[in-house]
């Protein structure tokens, strides 16, 4: 099996919304938690977000991410290799956590109500935090009508496909998981052509060939629901907010919950 993130930092740059936050995200981020002069913990090394605050330190599994995506360290801002579900980071000593996408990053239930349990214990009292989520409709999309919208010309990009693919294809149950090499595979069943593709849908090769860096990889996402997301979160914060991130492709899918209040379990 290929190792998913040492891979995935090579094609950071292919990218678009959503998997990117867009400058309109990244201003409901500092707008929502105030974050001019927060010290900020940012879950992950999102170029986008790495611009927020007075400073920052940065935690990612991957050190191949690190050095491939993060903008370098300074004065002010540094990154570090560390697990989302054990940070290596004092309880009640931050003032604000961000993160993109991490509720989808780790594949189960208790993974991600850990990852709430991480992001509470290292709080401030008063401190808060907001998480852009990747929420699955509560009604699951027809594979089908999902691939005569590509052909239609009504899904603005590759991207937004890719996701809409998976949260089809995402396993019931509590975890809401799917290993990313089920979504290349379901990609691949619809669309066998990429030429023809990129050809009906005006998308470039290289960007629907960034769906090979699922290929041979036995990681897993996961994309529950928003109801469950927010249900979630509401076990570790006393406040759980939904906030609009936006208005690029699947933006609807892609809010922002924003979290304060954190319980001292």
């Amino acid at each position: 099996m290929t190792d998913h993130w040492d891979n995935y930092h090579r094609h950071w740059r292919l990218l678009d919304a959503p998997l990117w936050p867009t400058p309109e995200t990244v201003d409901v981020f500092e707008r929502e938690l105030d974050l001019a002069n927060a010290d900020i913990l940012l879950l992950g090394v999102t170029p986008e977000l790495a611009v927020l605050g007075r400073s920052m330190l940065a935690i990612d599994q991957s050190a191949t991410m690190i050095s491939g995506v993060w903008a370098g360290d300074n004065a002010s801002r540094r990154a570090m290799a560390g697990n989302w579900l054990d940070l290596p980071v004092a309880s009640a000593g931050t003032e604000a956590v961000i993160g993109d996408g991490c509720l989808s990053a780790v594949a189960s239930k208790s993974a991600r109500n850990r990852l709430h349990g991480e992001i509470a214990r290292v709080l401030k009292p008063g401190g808060r935090a907001a998480i852009r989520v990747f929420a699955a409709p509560e009604t699951t999309e027809d594979m089908a009508e999902i691939e005569a919208q590509v052909l239609a010309g009504a899904i603005e990009n590759f991207h937004a496909l890719k996701w809409r693919i998976a949260m089809a294809c995402t396993a019931d149950g509590q975890d809401f998981a799917i290993k990313v090499q089920a979504i290349r595979d379901t990609f691949d069943r619809l669309f066998p052509d990429r030429e023809a593709l990129a050809a009906r849908t005006g998308w470039s090769i290289a960007s629907i060939n960034t769906i090979d860096v699922y290929a041979g990889s036995d990681t897993s996402y996961s994309f529950a629901t928003l109801a469950v997301l927010v249900d979630e979160a509401n076990g570790w914060f006393d406040e759980v907010r939904v906030v609009p991130s936006g208005s690029y492709p699947l933006a609807e899918r892609c809010p922002l919950l924003v979290l304060r209040s954190p319980r001292r379990l």
